[in-house]
C-alpha cells in the first residue's frame, strides 16, 4: 500500500517538509547527515512551537501567554534561531512582529510537515474480507487439508468470496517465516516457538487407533497384545504428535512393529484397508477416514496424553486487521462448534 499524492500541483513542498522534518528528529551527531543537515539537529523541536504561534499573534508577549512561557523564554528562543538560520525570522513593524521573507519560507515547510505528521498518525490499515482478494499463507500439517481447510473455505465462500488461502507444511523454518511475515498462520500441534510468538488454544486433540473395518483379527475392541502384535503405519510429518506417541510407548514400555512410515496422512486409507495395518492417529482426521464407511475407530488400550491444537503467529502482526480476522475466523470454526 502506498500513498497518492494530491493532485494539483507540484509535490515538491511535501517532499521539503519531509526532509524538513527527518533533519529535526535525527538525534544530534547521528551518522549519515551530510552537508548542512548536522547542524538542523542541535535545535529543540519545542521551538518550532515558538515560530508558528509568532506568526499566529504577531506579539511576543501574546506568544509567551499562549505556550506558558516567559517573554524572556520566548526571546532567547528567538534568538537561537536567528543564530542557527541566520536570519531575523521576525521584525518588529508597527503592526506587530512580522516574519521575514526566510521565516514565511519556513513556516510554510513546517505546516505541511504537520498536516504529513497528523495524517501518519490518523493512518488506519483497514481490511474488508467482503472485498479483499488477499491470499493468506497458511501453514501446518497435512492433516488440514481434511480437517480443517473444507470447513475454512466453506466459511470463506460466505464472507469473504475473494479471499484465497495457500496451505503450506509445517517445517523448522516455519517460525521464520512467520516472523518475517511470509507466513500468517501456522496451524497444527507445534511446539512453544519461544520469544516473540503468541499463539491461541484451539481445541483438544487425542489420538485414537484406526484400522481396516473387516479386519480379520482385531474386532470392535483393541488389547495391549493386539496393539502389539499387529503391523502398524506410522505417520511422521511434523505437526501431527508423533513424538507425543513415540514418547509414550517408550515410556509404557510398550512395542509397536512398524511395518510402514510415510511423511504425510495422504493416501493412508488405501494403505490401512489393503494391509491390515493399524495406524495411531489424531482423532479429527480418524473420524473423517471412517466416514467412508470401511474404516473403524477404536480407542487405545493404553492412555495416551490429549493435546491441543494451536494457532500460531509472530506479535509483529497482533493488531494487524487481515491477520487478526484471519485468527478470528480459525478460532471461530473450532470455539464456537
Amino acid at each position: 500500500m502506498r500513498a497518492e499524492a494530491a493532485s494539483g500541483g507540484s509535490d515538491e513542498p511535501a517532499w521539503n517538509a519531509c526532509i524538513f522534518v527527518i533533519c529535526w528528529l535525527r538525534p544530534w551527531g547521528a551518522p549519515g547527515n551530510g552537508g548542512g543537515v548536522s547542524e538542523v539537529t542541535n535545535i529543540d523541536l519545542k521551538l518550532l512551537a515558538v515560530v508558528t504561534e509568532l506568526h499566529k499573534t504577531r506579539s511576543v508577549s501574546q506568544t509567551a501567554e499562549n505556550l506558558d512561557l516567559s517573554q524572556s523564554a520566548i526571546s532567547m528562543s528567538l534568538a537561537k534561531l536567528r543564530k542557527h538560520f541566520n536570519d531575523p525570522l521576525f521584525v518588529r513593524t508597527s503592526s506587530g512582529m512580522n516574519p521575514t521573507p526566510h521565516a514565511v519560507e519556513l513556516i510554510g515547510l513546517l505546516k505541511n510537515a504537520e498536516d504529513i505528521l497528523q495524517t501518519a498518525l490518523d493512518f488506519h490499515v483497514v481490511f474488508d474480507p467482503l472485498t479483499s482478494d488477499r491470499r493468506f499463507n497458511l501453514y501446518s500439517s497435512d492433516i488440514a487439508q481434511v480437517t480443517l481447510m473444507p470447513r475454512l473455505m466453506q466459511r470463506l465462500r460466505k464472507i469473504a468470496p475473494g479471499v484465497g488461502i495457500d496451505l503450506r507444511r509445517l517445517s523448522e523454518t516455519t517460525p521464520k517465516f512467520l516472523e518475517s511475515g511470509q507466513a500468517d498462520l501456522a496451524v497444527g500441534f507445534v511446539l512453544p516457538m519461544g520469544a516473540g510468538f503468541c499463539q491461541q488454544r484451539l481445541f483438544k486433540e487425542r489420538f485414537v487407533c484406526v484400522l481396516r473395518r473387516d479386519h480379520p483379527r482385531v474386532g470392535d475392541s483393541l488389547s495391549i497384545d493386539e496393539f502389539q502384535n499387529e503391523t502398524h503405519l506410522a505417520i511422521t510429518t511434523c505437526g501431527t504428535g508423533h513424538g507425543v506417541v513415540e514418547q509414550t510407548l517408550e515410556a509404557k514400555h510398550i512395542q509397536r512393529r512398524v511395518g510402514l512410515a510415510v511423511p504425510s496422512s495422504l493416501g493412508i486409507t488405501s494403505i490401512i484397508t489393503h494391509l491390515d495395518y493399524l495406524a495411531v492417529l489424531p482423532e479429527q482426521l480418524a473420524r473423517h477416514l471412517a466416514s467412508r464407511g470401511n474404516i473403524k475407530v477404536l480407542p487405545l488400550p493404553f492412555n495416551m496424553p490429549s493435546y491441543y491444537i494451536v494457532q500460531h503467529w509472530h506479535e509483529r502482526y497482533t493488531q494487524d486487521p487481515a491477520s487478526r480476522w484471519l485468527r478470528s475466523v480459525i478460532a471461530s470454526l473450532f470455539l464456537c462448534s
